[in-house]
């Protein structure tokens, strides 16, 4: 047991050093991300609220008692929530008002702040009955609105993040919020459980629950770091593909007529269709108000290639272009291929490898 506990202990530590990374770090600092720094850094309050007890601690540091009692649970939603809608641009995150989301945190903090310096520091004593009743009241109201609270906003979310027409960029917001949505609600059932049966649970609650909240740490350093970043590579290189191609048009002249091929065509010469992961043949048979099934026999017409092939070569063409240009040289070879249309590593990296017989990196370190 002694192991496991150090084993968590070394992953809280690398917990709060990853948080302060995400606050201090150039490359990661942003008034956006601030808030998932907050998040990942209130993660590991829980999870020493649920170490310290395993190590026995307050037998001889009681007055630390202060740190297990205040609810870190009514904080973490909350930077989630701002984190996630700051990061996909939702009008809510200009609202002044959402500095109300902090009261059920405040009213907390302040309820355990003056039990604990009543019992554990004895500043005070409370003697009038009238009192004690409601002290009582406020916390069972306390218990109750830990579950609703935490309800409330991660549902609100949900549907934030279900109508938000961001679909590729929310994509990783919309896995955390579905992994740690799910570890919620496996907390809640563990203490449901924990009601019932409290002498069996108690001994694996704190293990049970410090599994989780590791969990949670790791999927935020792979999902939100790496993904988030990989997000905002491709969001500049997309800026920068559009001054180029500005430039372009300016010199440029346009055609006046042309056939349904070649508005097929200009669709991805001009408008850069390819670059959506979610083109389908569907979606550019509607652009050019023609069905599907014509589309197809268009581009049989007058090309060897199906549809399919058609976007590949357009996609891949731009990431040789990219991969050989220095201008996007301090871009990961990921974040190219996702601006390309790719929608995963996977399958940009056998796209890629099936078309030229090598690796994008090995491209670019032979051509770039």
């Amino acid at each position: 047991m002694e192991i496991i506990l150090t084993v968590f202990s070394g992953i809280i530590i690398i917990g709060f050093l990853l948080g302060f990374s995400i606050l201090m770090k150039p490359s990661f600092k942003s008034n956006t991300n601030k808030y998932l720094g907050f998040t990942v850094l209130t993660i590991c309050m829980l999870l020493v609220k649920l170490i310290l007890p395993e190590l026995d601690y307050f037998h001889t540091h009681q007055k630390l008692n202060i740190i297990c009692n205040i609810e870190w649970i009514l904080l973490a939603p909350v930077f989630l929530f701002l984190f996630s809608i700051k990061s996909i641009d939702n009008k809510l995150s200009s609202y002044k008002e959402l500095k109300l989301l902090y009261l059920p945190f405040i009213f907390s903090l302040l309820l355990n702040t003056i039990d604990c310096l009543e019992r554990d520091f004895r500043l005070f004593t409370f003697k009038s009955a009238a009192i004690l009743r409601l002290r009582h009241n406020l916390f069972m109201f306390e218990s109750k609105l830990i579950y609703i609270y935490i309800a409330f906003l991660m549902l609100w979310l949900f549907f934030i993040l279900k109508n938000s027409p961001s679909k590729q960029a929310n994509k990783a917001i919309r896995n955390l919020h579905l992994v740690l949505s799910l570890i919620i609600i496996f907390w809640i059932m563990v203490d449901f459980i924990r009601g019932i049966f409290p002498h069996e649970i108690n001994k694996y609650y704190g293990l049970v629950l410090l599994i989780a909240g590791s969990f949670s740490l790791f999927w935020i350093s792979y999902t939100i770091i790496y993904k988030h970043k990989m997000l905002h590579q491709a969001s500049e290189i997309n800026k920068i593909l559009r001054n180029q191609e500005a430039s372009v048009a300016n010199t440029e002249p346009s055609v006046s007529t042309q056939t349904i091929f070649e508005k097929f065509e200009a669709l991805f010469k001009e408008e850069h269709i390819y670059r959506n992961p979610n083109i389908t043949r569907e979606s550019v048979a509607q652009q050019l108000d023609i069905s599907a099934g014509y589309l197809s026999q268009v581009i049989t017409t007058n090309s060897d290639d199906n549809f399919s092939s058609i976007i590949n070569q357009y996609r891949i063409t731009e990431v040789k272009k990219m991969l050989c240009d220095a201008t996007f040289d301090k871009y990961s070879i990921e974040a190219i291929g996702l601006e390309a249309g790719y929608s995963s590593k996977t399958t940009f990296y056998k796209a890629f490898k099936n078309s030229t017989n090598m690796t994008p990196k090995t491209y670019k370190e032979k051509y770039g």
